[in-house]
């Protein structure tokens, strides 16, 4: 299909669930923010069909987006064989991503918004970069808040050495290390550069069997499903973890299922503090303190006076998506990233797994974690 200025991007749903659709529902979150959303938001596209293997499901997805029934298919290939779409959002299963992506530029389709984790192993992962690469398949993966402004600048500053020498930073979420923590994993090696070493203590089955109903993000069906997993082998767990990376940077991790929703990184740094969240922003620089004298200590800053602002980019991951698909570059939000960050979170498991230390050149490249 040929495109000029007035021409939009055909695009497709595999997986029409939580990210992929129903996320829109909820009045509290910003809109767009789901795969569907932004495809109907985005005048250089236009969602034509999905796919989902739950029929309840995909009949919702039909009816929020006004999609006819003969373009609502329970056969995702069935969906790439009659609609040829030219965007494929890949939001099923983990378990599933990497076949799908493959079906996907088999059919064809030009472009790829793949869910993250891009696969259960770092070796199918690596296999997925590698036929992106070699189809020529513009491909990003849904790790968000590398674009988003606040993210961009504290990067920025970290680079620039704007609050000084980068020590630590300290992690909290709640969910696994790396369905939830991939998140964390991206950012980490964006703003402090590769890794070198991983210890971590993973929670236990007895710990995670109890968490589960505590998973902010999961269904009834999901959470049956990852107790099936759990009875089966290496799993995705919360955990603590001590990240010590080449430039001698640490990281200290604590995820695991709680009660409540939280995403944080307390960036701590020789000249100031970054505070940084779903649900904080704060950024600290020394002052003169009202308690001591002759002391300084930390006080809030305004950011947008006092710092340089967000380095500009892709706008959102379908933006980054689009951009890609048009200059043929390497997208911001790339499949090497999030192979990166994969194996990041692998290493944490691997870690926790056998209780040694692991390091790249330890990692195992095929340990798989189907619980995803």
């Amino acid at each position: 299909m040929s495109h000029d200025t007035a021409a939009r991007w055909r695009a497709a749903i595999i997986g029409t669930g939580r990210i992929a659709s129903l996320l829109e529902r909820d009045p509290l979150r910003p809109r767009p923010h789901t795969h569907a959303g932004w495809y109907r938001a985005d005048a250089r596209t236009t969602l034509v069909a999905g796919a989902d293997i739950d029929p309840e499901r995909l009949a919702a997805f039909g009816d929020d987006w006004a999609i006819d029934a003969a373009h609502l298919h329970h056969d995702y290939r069935e969906l790439l064989r009659r609609e040829r779409p030219d965007i494929v959002s890949i939001c099923a299963y983990a378990a599933d991503r990497v076949t799908m992506c493959r079906e996907a530029v088999a059919a064809g389709a030009r472009g790829l918004w793949i869910e993250k984790a891009a696969a259960c192993s770092v070796e199918d992962a690596e296999a997925l970069a590698d036929l992106v690469a070699a189809a020529g398949v513009a491909a990003v993966v849904d790790h968000p808040r590398r674009l988003e402004s606040r993210y961009r600048a504290v990067g920025a500053w970290l680079a620039s050495g704007a609050l000084g020498r980068l020590e630590t930073v300290h992690v909290l979420f709640s969910g696994h290390v790396v369905h939830t923590g991939t998140h964390a994993w991206d950012l980490l090696l964006a703003w402090c550069g590769p890794w070198a070493r991983v210890d971590a203590t993973l929670d236990t089955p007895a710990q995670e069997a109890v968490a589960a109903g505590d998973a902010h993000d999961r269904d009834e069906a999901d959470i049956a499903r990852y107790a099936a997993a759990l009875r089966g082998g290496i799993v995705d767990r919360g955990g603590r973890a001590r990240i010590v990376f080449a430039n001698g940077v640490e990281a200290f991790v604590t995820g695991g299922a709680k009660g409540y929703f939280v995403f944080q990184c307390d960036v701590i740094c020789s000249r100031g503090r970054i505070r940084i969240g779903n649900d904080v922003w704060e950024v600290l620089a020394p002052a003169e303190s009202p308690r001591y004298s002759g002391y300084r200590e930390l006080a809030p800053i305004d950011p947008t006076i006092d710092l340089p602002p967000a380095p500009p980019g892709p706008a959102a991951v379908l933006d980054a998506l689009l951009l890609a698909m048009a200059d043929g570059r390497e997208p911001e939000l790339s499949v090497r990233a999030a192979v990166d960050a994969l194996a990041l979170g692998i290493a944490i498991v691997q870690a926790g797994v056998t209780g040694r230390a692991v390091t790249p050149e330890t990692l195992d490249r095929t340990m798989r974690i189907d619980s995803i």
